[in-house]
């Protein structure tokens, strides 16, 4: 009678545990890959940056000023990577283009794009930027 209660007690713990913690195929079918951007996917209204050229790769996208983009809208890749391209999708009829900085707070700029341009094959770390 013990050999059956111990036995039925560590059967209870087996489907116990098989019920708290799903089987590994589950979980992983959960998981999706991130979808690929397709080469200067840029909505309108925005600049986009890229750390690749040609459009591609990680992308940051505004579509205001940033006097830093390591806070607010953050460009996690800036602080460690160049900008390597970029696109100025901006449609506002009150700026011609968008100044790209070095620095935080619009110190040194760096590259200026105008207003529907894209700009491949670039080499600058960047911090900020603003519409002109």
């Amino acid at each position: 009678m013990r050999i059956i209660r111990k036995a039925i007690a560590v059967l209870g713990f087996i489907a116990l545990g098989m019920a708290v913690a799903p089987p590994v195929a589950a979980q992983a079918a959960t998981a999706q890959p991130a979808a690929a951007l397709a080469a200067w996917d840029c909505p309108s209204g925005n600049l986009c940056v890229w750390d690749g050229t040609g459009g591609t790769g990680a992308r940051c996208l505004w579509s205001d000023a940033d006097p830093d983009w390591r806070s607010g809208i953050t460009c996690s890749w800036s602080l460690n990577w160049p900008v390597r391209s970029a696109y100025n999708r901006g449609t506002s009829s009150a700026y011609r283009g968008v100044t790209i900085y070095q620095g935080a707070n619009y110190v040194t700029a760096q590259h200026y794009i105008a207003q529907g341009v894209k700009s491949s094959d670039v080499y600058y770390y960047a911090r900020s930027h603003r519409w002109q």
